[in-house]
């Protein structure tokens, strides 16, 4: 199969699906906008399910390239974290259409049907605050709830600056990621 042809129609389907939603995109314009026939589209992805979980896989391998030249290698866990942290804010900035992307798919009924092994690099992130935090706080008792929580001020963070005129970037990225370390260090009582 054409390489340059599947990465026009997922990038196609992307911008798409973020303009649309997945349900008011039919393939039919999917294959239209990427000047392939429906034929086509279905040689490459069976289903429409197949190519949302494509796309979304596809955007995985590339941040987690991006992460990986991001991150520095820190001695202390705050250090690692943070640099972690600013790894996937400035991606999210870097690519911004990805980014809305994973956020529609982390936010629909398609996620649950993935397997979560794609998660690994969030997850690890997550482990890694966990151990880091009070032993009092709300995430030690509901670990789920921490996932929730780091994710969405990572999502809050990244749609901020997108949306507004931040006039240090740096500096905004290294002290949402401070407000977010107070939060999982908070003693409940």
């Amino acid at each position: 199969m054409d390489e340059n042809k599947r990465k026009n129609i997922l990038f196609t389907a992307m911008k798409l699906f973020n303009e649309k939603g997945f349900h008011g995109t039919p393939t039919s314009l999917i294959a239209k906008r990427a000047k392939v026939s429906v034929g086509t589209l279905f040689n490459y992805y069976q289903t429409k399910e197949e190519l949302i979980h494509a796309i979304y896989l596809e955007i995985k391998v590339h941040s987690k390239y991006t992460f990986l030249t991001l991150i520095e290698e820190k001695s202390s866990l705050h250090d690692r974290l943070k640099s972690m942290w600013n790894a996937v804010i400035k991606w999210g900035i870097s690519n911004p259409e990805e980014f809305e992307y994973t956020e529609l798919f982390m936010h629909s009924p398609f996620r649950k049907s993935l397997n979560d092994k794609i998660m690994g690099a969030f997850n690890e992130f997550r482990e890694s605050l966990i151990q880091a935090i009070s032993p009092d706080t709300i995430c030690l008792k509901y670990p789920e709830y921490s996932m929730y929580y780091v994710d969405n001020a990572l999502h809050a963070t990244v749609q901020f600056i997108l949306n507004n005129k931040v006039s240090d970037v740096d500096r905004f990225i290294q002290s949402s990621f401070e407000m977010l370390w107070s939060g999982f260090s908070h003693d409940t009582g």
